[in-house]
């Protein structure tokens, strides 16, 4: 019998597929269906920086089992727009719990791999609620053009900027990467994209980083990006299947191989630097986010759904309660047992002599410093 039912059913996976193209038209309302849900929802399970995606966690919070082996520290949820740190910790007395303190973690290191300095110009595709742009511009002194498709989104990030006094810096823009203006081409040090790749498409990959090299200064220039994706060997067979992920959580989310990433990264001329495998840390990631859900459901989000929609029934809530308990439970069982990885790219244009020694000189600063530094907290 099985032999009959599973073509059929990957026939009917196949055509599940196409009802969530990544179109121009089709990747706004994927992105809508995620993204433009309560933003109390968010800030339920998220740290205080709003970073949507994995953190890596040094020794300092525990690495990857810390949350496991000491007792956590998780801070109440975020309340409204950006506050910096000292003046959260003033008011709230929240300072940075360890996912936070992972989450700056990502984000120092892929600005420093990007070799992001004073004056830089850098395209973010995928805002998020602000997180990478505001450390950008107020730590590192760059300018910073960061794309979204999610009206609620570009509302919370311009926010963001105002509260965290980078405006001026850093432009948030309503705006598909297949839509940028011509006066972008050749412009850009550095291209960060994170937990975006996955939005793409299968079908689009190729077009996503023809536009990335598009961007891109044609020396010295970098492209840093991190993907969720699946061993190389299960790449044909999870391309054609519709799993709980992407039916219920992100519709036409496609997860690559390293191997198709690799062949459409070098297809458009961009040399690989480093692939990094950080999944070990997505999965205590997903864990962290679990935890908070739980906690801040009757008191934080749940209450927002109703304001939002005050005909939710409480049957409606629960069946989504427990879609998103089993969505940071299959994050954190596939990323442990390694049916699932989150990679961290590298790639570049050719790179000078000169700009190699800076990054050297800068990777050793950043070596001697710790996030738990006064300027952190």
């Amino acid at each position: 019998m099985s032999t009959i039912v599973s073509p059929i059913l990957r026939i009917l996976s196949y055509f599940a597929n196409l009802r969530f193209s990544n179109s121009l038209s089709g990747s706004k309302g994927n992105i809508s269906v995620h993204y433009d849900l309560p933003e109390e929802l968010f800030s339920g399970f998220l740290s205080w920086d709003m970073t949507y995606s994995c953190a890596i966690f040094d020794d300092s919070a525990g690495g990857h089992t810390g949350d496991l082996t000491s007792k956590r520290l998780i801070a109440p949820p975020r309340l409204g727009s950006y506050v910096e740190p000292e003046e959260r910790f003033i008011n709230t007395k929240a300072g940075m719990d360890d996912l936070e303190r992972g989450q700056m973690q990502k984000l120092h290191l892929m600005i420093k791999k990007a070799r992001i300095k004073q004056g830089s110009k850098v395209l973010e595709i995928g805002c998020g609620w602000g997180s990478f742009a505001i450390l950008a511009t107020k730590h590192y002194g760059a300018i910073v053009d960061t794309l979204t498709i999610s009206e609620s989104q570009r509302v919370a990030t311009e926010e963001n900027f105002r509260a965290a006094g980078v405006s001026h810096l850093a432009r948030v823009h309503l705006m598909d990467y297949r839509d940028m203006p011509q006066e972008w081409k050749a412009s850009f040090d550095a291209v960060i994209s994170i937990g975006v790749t996955e939005h793409v498409g299968a079908e689009y990959l190729d077009t996503w980083f023809r536009q990335i090299s598009w961007a891109m200064k044609p020396e010295n220039s970098f492209k840093v990006f991190t993907m969720t994706t699946v061993p190389d060997s299960r790449w044909e067979q999870f391309k054609s299947e519709v799993d709980f992920f992407r039916k219920y959580i992100y519709p036409g989310a496609m997860l690559g191989s390293v191997k198709t990433l690799v062949d459409s990264i070098t297809a458009v001329g961009l040399n690989i630097e480093s692939i990094e495998d950080i999944s070990t840390h997505y999965t205590r990631t997903a864990r962290e986010w679990g935890y908070r859900f739980e906690l801040n459901w009757d008191s934080h989000i749940k209450p927002a759904f109703k304001r939002h929609d005050p005909e939710l029934s409480d049957e409606a809530l629960e069946i989504f309660r427990r879609k998103w308990r089993y969505y940071f439970a299959y994050c954190e069982g596939g990323f442990a047992l390694r049916c699932i990885y989150d990679h961290l790219f590298v790639t570049t244009r050719e790179v000078s002599p000169s700009l190699d020694r800076e990054y050297i000189l800068i990777s050793h600063m950043h070596s001697t410093m710790s996030l738990d530094t006064n300027t952190m907290e």
